[in-house]
């Protein structure tokens, strides 16, 4: 079998190196972190039927064992909220009736643990401290990846996987842009006791939710409740373990202070983001002024723009290094596991041969191009609804979505 080389150690790179171990090839992932517990996050992560799905293909059925097995209690509903907890819209996340896919499901887990996993099993395959400097094609056709240490490595493809500044895409595609959305805001955590237990509203029970407040602002709420009896190995659980809710505050630039959100302390950030919900719920309120001004950190949004088609050849990418995308609709780890599935899968299909390869890479890009592009294009449209600062937009927008909760049948259809 040929050799598959991968930059990058996320989500995405891993999946697609787990799903080619799996099937005999000769793969390496190149990761420029010193070492695995480099990374710290340990904040949910939203899996979709189709990142379900992927994963079911790539991993080894021990492993997809362990992945069920360390998510925490599935979403039941997503809830669209004002910021006074009236209900605008509540969609369930199977329908009533319906017999729930065993394998494409919704699911919530700790992102570090989801990462531990992909790790696993892989061992001297992924090499820390690796960061890709810039990669050549050699005269027989084979790729050379270039390292920073000024090392390289040779393989018949590379992957470039390394999110959204990836060194890959950039010498690959370099007219492919990432644009401000113009949106930023903060997140925190919130550690779920007794106590902080009872600023949950009956919806955050059943799933996520979106509160859609005036002015262009919105706030994302989510918990992560680890399943009774799961007892995971200890190398899989994150240091800040137990049961907690994710938030993220979100608005347009205009209505932050001059000057970005980045150059805000968490403190200021904690602050500035009470300053906003002071007229809200005291429970939303609640939610914010309980959580560690330490865990609070800004993000400003950003997106990919779609391109046209290139020619395919020995080097491709994956996942947010080419289509990043607002966080809007919980999709864009998702659409970076369908990439490790499909690409994955064109692989192991063509063999050695090299136009057999390329053609593999080709399909691979074209239906990616087309679905992932599709769910940046999504993402923008929810993420642009989602801070409308017109007043008459935004009454407009709430009326529809209470006029789709009024009808079950209409409302399945529309978001079902």
């Amino acid at each position: 079998m040929f050799r598959v080389l991968i930059a990058g150690g996320g989500i995405g790179g891993l999946c697609l190196a787990q799903g080619l171990h799996r099937a005999g090839v000769d793969v390496t992932v190149f990761e420029r972190a010193a070492a695995p517990d480099v990374f710290k996050e340990g904040y949910r992560i939203h899996i979709d039927p189709d990142g379900s799905r992927a994963l079911h293909a790539c991993l080894p059925s021990e492993r997809f064992a362990l992945f069920e097995s360390a998510c925490g209690r599935p979403p039941e509903a997503f809830a669209f909220l004002t910021e006074q907890l009236a209900e605008l819209l509540s969609v369930d996340v199977e329908r009533p009736g319906t017999v729930p896919d065993p394998i494409g499901t919704h699911r919530s887990i700790n992102r570090y643990t989801l990462r531990q996993i992909l790790l696993d099993g892989l061992g001297d395959r992924v090499r820390f401290g690796m960061e890709l400097n810039h990669y050549e094609i050699a005269a027989d056709g084979a790729v050379i990846a270039h390292f920073a240490d000024g090392s390289h490595a040779r393989g018949a493809v590379l992957v470039g996987a390394e999110g959204t500044h990836s060194r890959v895409c950039a010498q690959l595609l370099p007219h492919a842009e990432r644009v401000d959305t113009g949106v930023s805001g903060m997140s925190g955590r919130l550690p779920l006791t007794p106590q902080t237990r009872s600023l949950l509203s009956e919806h955050l029970h059943r799933g996520p939710a979106m509160v859609l407040a005036p002015k262009g602002c919105n706030l994302f709420l989510a918990t992560h409740e680890h399943q009774p009896g799961t007892d995971l190995p200890e190398h899989l659980l994150p240091t800040d373990r137990g049961d907690y809710l994710v938030w993220a505050f979100s608005a347009r630039q205009a209505a932050l202070p001059p000057g970005g959100v980045d150059r805000i302390s968490p403190v200021g950030l904690h602050s500035l983001a009470l300053t906003f919900a002071r007229t809200w719920h005291p429970r939303l309120r609640g939610i914010i002024e309980k959580s560690d001004a330490a865990t609070v950190s800004a993000f400003t949004v950003r997106t990919s723009v779609p391109i046209r088609p290139w020619p395919a050849g020995a080097v491709t990418v994956l996942g947010d290094a080419i289509h990043s995308m607002p966080p809007s609709r919980g999709v864009g780890a998702n659409t970076a596991l369908r990439d490790a599935e499909l690409l994955c899968r064109n692989l192991i299909a063509s063999g050695p041969d090299r136009a057999a390869v390329t053609a593999a890479i080709g399909d691979y890009e074209k239906r990616m191009r087309d679905y992932g592009f599709a769910a940046v294009k999504a993402s923008m449209q929810a993420l642009k609804q989602s801070v409308t600062a017109n007043s008459v937009a935004f009454t407009a927008s709430k009326a529809a979505l209470r006029l789709f909760n009024t009808f079950p049948a209409v409302r399945d259809r529309v978001f079902g």
